[in-house]
């Protein structure tokens, strides 16, 4: 046993030696893999070592169901084969990195792991390494070994603005569960809706679960329509219940978020008297943030704690999320009683109120000897070493709480919001805007640059977060998560990550015929042709951009200088220059054709004295919103609701 102890840790240390992963079918890539000469082919009936008694049921029902599933290989399991020999073998480990697995393929599969969770995590693999030709399947003959980089390897879901059932969230684990998530961060409460049944206080599901009308179309039409139409919906606490312990078995981890003391409009509709005005409001029917917010009166406090007695008791997680982003002061900038709160407690303003009521909050939550988690606005006003910053507005959040020592989860705009666009075509469905494809998704770096390695142990990993404003269906949820997901997933799992180039040929080739197995509906944005708009000395030029080489565009530009239009064959990867206009406005008309694909595009471009010259910036644009200095000079008019694309944005 030595020897093998020896051999995991020479090639554990070594893996960078000896992997071959861009040839490794498993995503997240693992730490090692090395194939070898030789295929295993799987029998139809797999014989099973037993697993010792501790793990009894690990093939049973969890583990099984999803082989089951994945692969209809495990209908029949016996403990050993026609020769008297299990065809599977376990082993447990010692003194090897936390939740680490290895997997060697031979004429058997052992499966050695260090808990059960490594466990899990060898099986979510076993499903990837499995290839399947004429109904018969093999598996190449290969040495792996595994363990994740980051302790926090999070999905957000908001069920408040749109509601999900539990079978449809329990869906949404099985796809964590597969790609190694451990984190589901459940956003249960919000101003267009209370989603958690609290039996103290039932109005709260009563009343602040429903809205009367939702707005139609983006936040930004003009003028703002609804649809007049109740919508709401919540889990009771026996749902809640089940759905922790199916997430339990799938070794995630739910986080519950308990808005406070912003977003707070669905519970002071059911209960206005914690507010500071009191009055009566109803739940309302639009995005955005809001100036009714908690007040700072004692009883509210004892409020939100009995309300927390009940969270508690049904999520055993470690963390508890408060929220505490996007709380406007102005209320109780008016409220004698805020006031009255910042002057006996030595408090210098509103800010200092606020981090008042995090800390009192923190404190309860520490005495349950559970640890408050919140967004980077908590930071406002000073903030105890206990608690825990998700950093969200950028990474500079994260940078300063973790200099503190607060432990971060990293999770900016600029590559964790999973609402915003992926994809440049007319066909993607409505999103609040900004652009986050999955290449920039891939690119995602948990630790930033300005951290020593002190101060990087404070990171515990990144989240990705599903904001529910525009996504009404779990269909469009699934392609607003997914293959954005997966790109995520290595960049919180792997310690060096494989190319991009060598990620995208896996993901095409072998995990979108999972997923299409599984019956998700994902995005193949990434997979269609676009036109890239580049700079040029002389203008712009255009390129056909395309995963298939072979793509080209039967192109017409119609030009307003020109008597005829001009048709001519546009080819991937070379570019077509558009030189400026010297002394008038030119407008040009520009319809593609795809030879490969159903894709029709048409461009319209605005010819001017300007078009790809170089702009200084004085402010520079929020990067979130596809920072590129040639979005304003390329000729284009941006399309309203505007598309991250196609715009930049400002921080005012």
């Amino acid at each position: 046993m030595k020897k093998v102890i020896c051999f995991l840790f020479l090639t554990i240390f070594c893996g960078s030696l000896f992997s071959q992963l861009s040839k490794c079918p498993i995503l997240p890539s693992p730490v090692v893999y090395n194939k070898t000469e030789g295929t295993l082919y799987l029998p139809h009936q797999l014989s099973i070592q037993k697993l010792p008694e501790e793990h009894k049921g690990y093939l049973s029902p969890t583990s099984r169901k999803q082989l089951d599933l994945l692969l209809n290989t495990f209908h029949n399991l016996s403990t050993t084969d026609t020769l008297g020999r299990p065809f599977i073998r376990f082993q447990k480990l010692k003194n090897v990195p936390k939740d680490f697995y290895s997997i060697a393929v031979n004429d058997q599969l052992i499966i050695s792991y260090a808990n059960d969770k490594a466990l899990y995590y060898a099986f979510q693999s076993l499903v990837q390494l499995i290839e399947t030709e004429d109904d018969i399947k093999y598996i190449s003959k290969a040495f792996i070994q595994d363990y994740p980089k980051f302790e926090w390897r999070g999905l957000h879901l908001d069920v408040s603005r749109h509601f999900f059932s539990p079978e449809e969230v329990k869906k949404y684990i099985d796809l964590m569960a597969l790609y190694k998530f451990n984190t589901f961060h459940w956003h249960l409460t919000d101003d267009q809706g209370w989603r958690i049944e609290i039996k103290r206080y039932p109005k709260l599901t009563e009343i602040g679960a429903y809205r009367d009308s939702t707005i139609k179309n983006h936040y930004n039409s003009f003028p703002r329509k609804y649809d007049q139409i109740r919508y709401g919906g919540f889990y009771t606490q026996e749902e809640i219940k089940d759905i922790v312990r199916y997430a339990n078995e799938r070794h995630i981890t739910i986080v519950p978020e308990i808005e406070m003391p912003g977003h707070s409009r669905a519970a002071l509709a059911a209960y206005p008297e914690y507010s500071c005005t009191k009055i009566q409001q109803g739940v309302p029917g639009i995005w955005g943030v809001f100036e009714d917010i908690y007040c700072t009166r004692d009883e509210t406090f004892e409020f939100l704690e009995n309300i927390l007695d009940e969270v508690l008791d049904l999520f055993p997680s470690k963390y508890i999320h408060v929220g505490g982003d996007e709380a406007p002061k102005t209320r109780w900038r008016e409220c004698q009683s805020c006031q009255k709160t910042i002057k006996s407690n030595n408090l210098v303003n509103e800010q200092e109120l606020q981090s008042y009521f995090i800390k009192k909050i923190e404190s309860y939550l520490n005495s349950k000897n559970r640890q408050l988690i919140g967004w980077d606005e908590i930071l406002e006003g000073g903030l105890s070493t206990n608690s825990t910053i998700m950093s969200w507005r950028g990474t500079k959040g994260g940078i300063e709480a973790s200099k503190k020592g607060n432990y971060v989860v990293m999770t900016p705009g600029t590559h964790c919001y999973f609402d915003h666009y992926q994809g440049k075509g007319k066909e993607e469905p409505l999103a609040i805007g900004g652009f986050t494809p999955l290449e920039k998704v891939y690119g995602f770096n948990p630790i930033p640059s300005e951290l020593n390695v002190a101060e990087a142990s404070f990171i515990l990993g990144g989240q990705a977060n599903l904001w529910t404003e525009y996504i009404t269906s779990f269909p469009q949820l699934e392609y607003m998560a997914y293959p954005r997901a997966i790109a995520l997933s290595q960049a919180l799992w792997c310690t060096d990550k494989i190319s991009f180039e060598d990620f995208e040929s896996i993901l095409y080739d072998k995990h979108f015929k999972i997923l299409d197995r599984l019956k998700v509906n994902y995005s193949k944005t990434s997979l269609r042709p676009y036109i890239e708009f580049n700079k040029h000395e002389k203008g712009i030029s255009i390129q056909l951009k395309s995963k298939n080489l072979n793509e080209s565009f039967h192109t017409i530009i119609h030009s307003s200088d020109c008597k005829s239009d001009l048709h001519f064959r546009l080819l991937a990867n070379q570019p077509l220059l558009i030189e400026r206009t010297k002394n008038k406005l030119i407008e040009s008309k520009i319809n593609l054709t795809s030879n490969e694909t159903n894709l029709n595009s048409e461009l319209h471009i605005k010819n001017h004295k300007g078009l790809g010259v170089e702009i200084n910036y004085t402010t520079q644009p929020n990067p979130q919103y596809n920072y590129s200095s040639l979005v304003l000079l390329d000729g284009q008019y941006g399309i309203r609701p505007w598309k991250g694309h196609e715009w930049i944005g400002f921080d005012t």
